[in-house]
């Protein structure tokens, strides 16, 4: 529906009848809904919820409230394998005091790591005949069969492709190199993401990064990599820096992730124009998202030919 006759008759349509009708008015009639928010790590033991409920304001401008919707003193639970996991009541100070003066309040637990493929239940009551659940299931992790581990230097381009054991997550991949600087004290081990291409606006260059995808695999050209081992030491001494690898990090999104994400923003790009913004919930009994996802890197090495090709001391 992007750029064709029929998208700005109805758009033109829809302007008119807004300026012909006296009673319009973009704030439809409030209904105050309960909020829940957690996205499940499977790598860490650590989760965090957020509850909070929706709010009205003077006027039309959502941005006006200084009032914190956020919900402390609640029962917040986890249920996995027949056991409840009760999130402890917590809060931090609030570092943005620009528009909530008070601290940011949530939920947590320290004691719970999900498996693979494992169904996990959320339940919230915050407050008397509230009750908030719903259900997700943990993503599986990926294994990397026939990748490039080594970087020769003789390569066009490192094809990376990895296991699918199910169509409905996304994949965020990330290509950072991990340096250290012999010359730093205390030691401290840097990263530098790479570029999965490069734009060109008005002769500005402009690093172009991976995007949400299904897709089981992507590819990076050797040549983005090496410019991207040259910017490291950009205006500094070479030999000031030692290469330690080159990981491709990959976070694995469940459904209702993927489905937040592809609903949310998925599909637009710079042409699109919306007319209402989505909201995307699977939460029962209110708002919000309840979600899973897990964490993988593989590790990329580097060959000392390849390092001395660009200038550097291996």
């Amino acid at each position: 529906m992007k750029k064709n006759l029929l998208f700005f008759i109805c758009f033109a349509a829809i302007l008119i009848s807004f300026s012909c009708n006296d009673n319009f008015s973009p704030k439809a009639p409030f209904k105050e809904q309960y909020v829940l928010n957690c996205i499940l790590r499977g790598d860490s033991t650590s989760q965090i919820a957020l509850l909070s409920k929706t709010y009205d304001v003077t006027g039309f401008d959502p941005n006006s409230n200084n009032v914190d919707p956020s919900i402390s003193g609640a029962q917040v639970y986890l249920k996995w394998k027949g056991t409840l996991y009760q999130l402890r009541d917590s809060s931090i100070v609030r570092a943005d005091t620009s528009k909530y003066k008070g601290p940011i309040k949530f939920y947590y637990t320290k004691a719970f790591t999900p498996s693979a493929n494992d169904s996990v239940e959320i339940s919230a009551i915050p407050a008397p005949g509230v009750f908030l659940s719903s259900k997700t299931k943990v993503p599986y992790n990926v294994s990397y069969g026939n990748s490039p581990w080594l970087i020769k230097g003789d390569e066009i381009a490192l094809d990376f492709r990895w296991t699918v054991y199910d169509l409905n997550v996304y994949y965020l991949p990330r290509m950072k190199i991990i340096y250290q600087k012999r010359n730093e004290t205390p030691v401290v081990t840097h990263s530098f993401e790479v570029p999965i291409d490069y734009s060109s606006v008005n002769g500005i260059e402009t690093p172009v990064y991976p995007g949400l995808s299904p897709a089981a695999g992507i590819e990076f050209v050797r040549s983005n990599i090496d410019k991207a081992m040259l910017q490291v030491s950009n205006g500094d001494v070479k030999s000031n820096y030692k290469f330690l690898w080159i990981n491709l990090e990959l976070l694995i999104f469940d459904q209702f992730l993927a489905g937040y994400i592809s609903t949310t923003n998925g599909f637009l790009d710079n042409l699109s124009i919306r007319l209402d913004e989505p909201n995307y919930t699977n939460i029962n009994g209110g708002l919000g998202i309840f979600g899973a996802y897990e964490y993988n890197v593989f590790q990329i090495s580097l060959l000392d030919q390849y390092l001395e090709n660009l200038g550097y001391t291996p």
